[in-house]
Protein backbone atom coordinates (compact mmCIF):
# COMPACT_ATOMS: atom_id res chain seq x y z
CA UNK A 1 0.00 0.00 0.00
CA UNK A 2 1.47 3.32 -1.17
CA UNK A 3 2.19 6.12 1.46
CA UNK A 4 -0.36 8.87 1.25
CA UNK A 5 0.80 12.03 -0.81
CA UNK A 6 2.72 15.03 1.43
CA UNK A 7 0.03 17.48 1.58
CA UNK A 8 0.92 20.46 -0.01
CA UNK A 9 1.79 23.82 1.63
CA UNK A 10 -0.47 26.16 2.36
CA UNK A 11 -0.39 29.47 0.16
CA UNK A 12 0.95 31.70 3.18
CA UNK A 13 3.61 29.27 3.10
CA UNK A 14 5.05 29.33 0.00
CA UNK A 15 4.55 33.58 -0.28
CA UNK A 16 6.81 33.11 3.48
CA UNK A 17 9.33 31.20 1.09
CA UNK A 18 9.74 33.71 -1.45
CA UNK A 19 10.43 36.33 0.30
CA UNK A 20 13.15 34.83 2.40
CA UNK A 21 14.79 34.57 -0.65
CA UNK A 22 14.65 38.35 -0.56
CA UNK A 23 15.85 38.28 2.88
CA UNK A 24 18.97 36.03 1.88
CA UNK A 25 19.67 38.14 -0.86
CA UNK A 26 19.91 41.22 1.10
CA UNK A 27 22.44 39.41 3.89
CA UNK A 28 25.30 40.57 1.92
CA UNK A 29 28.02 43.49 2.30
CA UNK A 30 28.82 43.41 -1.20
CA UNK A 31 25.11 42.63 -2.83
CA UNK A 32 23.29 45.71 -0.34
CA UNK A 33 26.89 48.01 -2.25
CA UNK A 34 25.91 46.78 -5.41
CA UNK A 35 22.22 47.66 -5.20
CA UNK A 36 22.88 51.33 -3.99
CA UNK A 37 24.98 51.43 -7.20
CA UNK A 38 22.22 50.64 -9.30
CA UNK A 39 19.79 52.41 -7.91
CA UNK A 40 21.93 55.39 -10.16
CA UNK A 41 21.84 53.45 -13.24
CA UNK A 42 22.78 50.14 -15.37
CA UNK A 43 26.12 48.92 -14.84
CA UNK A 44 28.28 46.48 -15.82
CA UNK A 45 29.59 43.26 -13.83
CA UNK A 46 32.62 44.67 -14.22
CA UNK A 47 31.79 48.04 -12.88
CA UNK A 48 30.10 46.17 -9.93
CA UNK A 49 33.51 44.52 -9.39
CA UNK A 50 35.36 47.50 -9.37
CA UNK A 51 33.59 50.07 -7.11
CA UNK A 52 32.78 46.80 -4.98
CA UNK A 53 36.17 45.62 -4.22
CA UNK A 54 35.24 42.21 -5.47
CA UNK A 55 36.91 39.97 -8.25
CA UNK A 56 34.39 39.77 -11.46
CA UNK A 57 34.13 36.15 -10.42
CA UNK A 58 32.22 36.98 -7.10
CA UNK A 59 30.64 40.09 -8.63
CA UNK A 60 28.92 38.07 -11.02
CA UNK A 61 28.01 35.83 -8.05
CA UNK A 62 26.06 37.93 -6.35
CA UNK A 63 24.81 39.37 -9.27
CA UNK A 64 23.13 35.80 -9.38
CA UNK A 65 22.03 35.64 -6.01
CA UNK A 66 20.23 39.11 -6.93
CA UNK A 67 18.81 38.08 -10.05
CA UNK A 68 18.08 34.80 -8.45
CA UNK A 69 15.23 36.71 -6.09
CA UNK A 70 14.09 39.18 -8.95
CA UNK A 71 15.96 42.30 -7.52
CA UNK A 72 18.66 42.52 -10.42
CA UNK A 73 17.87 41.77 -14.44
CA UNK A 74 20.70 41.54 -17.02
CA UNK A 75 21.49 41.49 -20.43
CA UNK A 76 24.40 40.38 -22.45
CA UNK A 77 25.96 42.92 -25.07
CA UNK A 78 28.49 40.68 -26.74
CA UNK A 79 30.68 39.37 -23.76
CA UNK A 80 29.35 41.85 -21.64
CA UNK A 81 26.37 41.41 -18.54
CA UNK A 82 24.62 45.05 -17.84
CA UNK A 83 22.79 45.12 -14.77
CA UNK A 84 19.72 46.93 -13.59
CA UNK A 85 17.09 46.88 -11.11
CA UNK A 86 14.31 44.96 -12.30
CA UNK A 87 11.84 48.51 -10.85
CA UNK A 88 12.10 50.98 -8.61
CA UNK A 89 10.37 49.65 -5.51
CA UNK A 90 13.36 48.12 -5.22
CA UNK A 91 15.73 50.72 -4.99
CA UNK A 92 13.08 52.00 -2.45
CA UNK A 93 13.75 48.32 -0.58
CA UNK A 94 17.10 49.33 -0.21
CA UNK A 95 16.21 52.84 0.98
CA UNK A 96 13.72 51.61 3.67
CA UNK A 97 16.58 49.45 4.85
CA UNK A 98 19.13 51.72 5.17
CA UNK A 99 17.10 54.26 6.90
CA UNK A 100 15.67 50.98 9.19
CA UNK A 101 19.15 50.61 9.69
CA UNK A 102 19.65 54.32 11.45
CA UNK A 103 16.82 53.83 13.26
CA UNK A 104 17.72 49.85 15.49
CA UNK A 105 21.45 49.84 14.59
CA UNK A 106 23.44 51.56 17.63
CA UNK A 107 26.44 51.08 15.43
CA UNK A 108 24.69 52.18 12.58
CA UNK A 109 23.56 55.41 14.29
CA UNK A 110 27.21 55.90 15.88
CA UNK A 111 29.27 55.88 12.22
CA UNK A 112 26.85 58.10 11.11
CA UNK A 113 26.95 60.89 13.60
CA UNK A 114 30.79 60.55 14.00
CA UNK A 115 31.86 60.51 10.00
CA UNK A 116 28.93 61.77 8.04
CA UNK A 117 27.34 64.46 10.80
CA UNK A 118 27.81 67.38 8.24
CA UNK A 119 25.04 67.01 5.82
CA UNK A 120 22.62 69.97 5.73
CA UNK A 121 19.36 69.85 7.62
CA UNK A 122 16.91 70.41 4.42
CA UNK A 123 14.49 68.12 2.94
CA UNK A 124 13.71 67.47 -0.36
CA UNK A 125 10.84 69.23 -0.56
CA UNK A 126 12.41 72.27 1.28
CA UNK A 127 15.23 71.66 -1.44
CA UNK A 128 12.49 71.67 -4.48
CA UNK A 129 11.16 74.77 -3.09
CA UNK A 130 14.19 76.39 -2.82
CA UNK A 131 15.16 75.27 -6.66
CA UNK A 132 11.98 76.53 -7.95
CA UNK A 133 12.78 79.97 -6.28
CA UNK A 134 15.83 80.44 -7.95
CA UNK A 135 19.66 81.18 -7.38
CA UNK A 136 20.76 77.64 -6.11
CA UNK A 137 23.50 75.75 -7.37
CA UNK A 138 23.67 72.37 -7.41
CA UNK A 139 26.45 70.07 -8.10
CA UNK A 140 26.12 66.62 -9.31
CA UNK A 141 29.37 64.56 -8.37
CA UNK A 142 28.70 61.18 -9.89
CA UNK A 143 29.71 59.69 -13.25
CA UNK A 144 28.96 61.13 -16.40
CA UNK A 145 26.59 58.60 -17.12
CA UNK A 146 24.97 58.12 -13.44
CA UNK A 147 24.10 62.22 -14.31
CA UNK A 148 22.84 61.35 -17.96
CA UNK A 149 20.37 58.37 -16.10
CA UNK A 150 18.74 61.09 -14.14
CA UNK A 151 19.50 64.17 -11.78
CA UNK A 152 18.12 66.76 -9.97
CA UNK A 153 16.71 69.66 -11.62
CA UNK A 154 18.95 72.03 -12.76
CA UNK A 155 21.84 69.72 -11.51
CA UNK A 156 25.54 70.63 -13.04
CA UNK A 157 27.62 67.50 -13.48
CA UNK A 158 31.19 68.00 -12.02
CA UNK A 159 32.01 64.42 -11.40
CA UNK A 160 34.30 63.94 -8.09
CA UNK A 161 37.18 62.99 -10.38
CA UNK A 162 37.06 66.46 -12.16
CA UNK A 163 36.37 68.51 -9.01
CA UNK A 164 40.09 67.20 -7.86
CA UNK A 165 41.64 68.26 -10.97
CA UNK A 166 39.75 71.61 -11.40
CA UNK A 167 38.05 74.41 -9.41
CA UNK A 168 34.26 74.82 -11.56
CA UNK A 169 33.03 78.43 -11.91
CA UNK A 170 30.67 79.30 -9.49
CA UNK A 171 28.04 82.12 -9.00
CA UNK A 172 29.16 84.17 -5.81
CA UNK A 173 26.24 84.16 -4.02
CA UNK A 174 22.90 81.71 -2.84
CA UNK A 175 23.10 78.45 -1.82
CA UNK A 176 25.71 75.97 -3.30
CA UNK A 177 24.71 72.42 -2.46
CA UNK A 178 26.22 69.41 -3.51
CA UNK A 179 24.98 65.52 -3.98
CA UNK A 180 26.35 62.02 -4.81
CA UNK A 181 25.35 58.66 -3.82
CA UNK A 182 23.33 59.25 -0.79
CA UNK A 183 24.38 60.03 3.19
CA UNK A 184 27.36 57.94 3.57
CA UNK A 185 28.98 58.69 0.26
CA UNK A 186 32.65 59.40 0.83
CA UNK A 187 32.65 61.16 -2.62
CA UNK A 188 30.40 63.33 -1.91
CA UNK A 189 32.00 63.97 1.48
CA UNK A 190 35.31 64.58 0.18
CA UNK A 191 34.08 66.94 -2.49
CA UNK A 192 32.62 68.78 -0.26
CA UNK A 193 35.71 69.78 1.66
CA UNK A 194 37.21 70.43 -1.20
CA UNK A 195 34.80 73.08 -2.14
CA UNK A 196 34.64 74.50 0.79
CA UNK A 197 38.61 74.81 1.04
CA UNK A 198 38.77 75.83 -2.67
CA UNK A 199 35.34 78.42 -3.20
CA UNK A 200 33.33 78.90 -0.85
CA UNK A 201 30.78 77.72 1.69
CA UNK A 202 28.90 74.66 0.09
CA UNK A 203 26.95 72.08 2.21
CA UNK A 204 26.66 68.26 1.26
CA UNK A 205 23.25 66.98 0.83
CA UNK A 206 21.80 63.55 2.84
CA UNK A 207 20.17 62.98 0.02
CA UNK A 208 20.69 61.93 -4.29
CA UNK A 209 18.39 61.42 -6.67
CA UNK A 210 17.10 57.92 -5.51
CA UNK A 211 15.79 59.48 -2.23
CA UNK A 212 14.57 62.56 -4.67
CA UNK A 213 12.84 59.77 -6.72
CA UNK A 214 10.99 58.11 -3.91
CA UNK A 215 9.76 61.63 -2.51
CA UNK A 216 7.67 61.55 -5.35
CA UNK A 217 10.19 64.45 -7.01
CA UNK A 218 10.71 65.10 -10.90
CA UNK A 219 14.30 64.15 -11.92
CA UNK A 220 15.79 65.49 -15.35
Amino acid sequence: MSADPEPAPPPQARIYEQLAGVGHALSNAHRLKMLNLLAHGEKTVGELAEATGQTTAAASANVRLLRNANLVTARKQGRTVHCRLTDEKVGELWLRLRDLGEVVLPEVRETMREEFDDAASISERELFEQIEGGGVTLLDLRPEEEYAAGHLPAARSVPFEVLGQSEPDLPRSGPLYVYCRGPFCARAVAGNRLLQKATRASQRLRFSVPEWRAAGLPVE
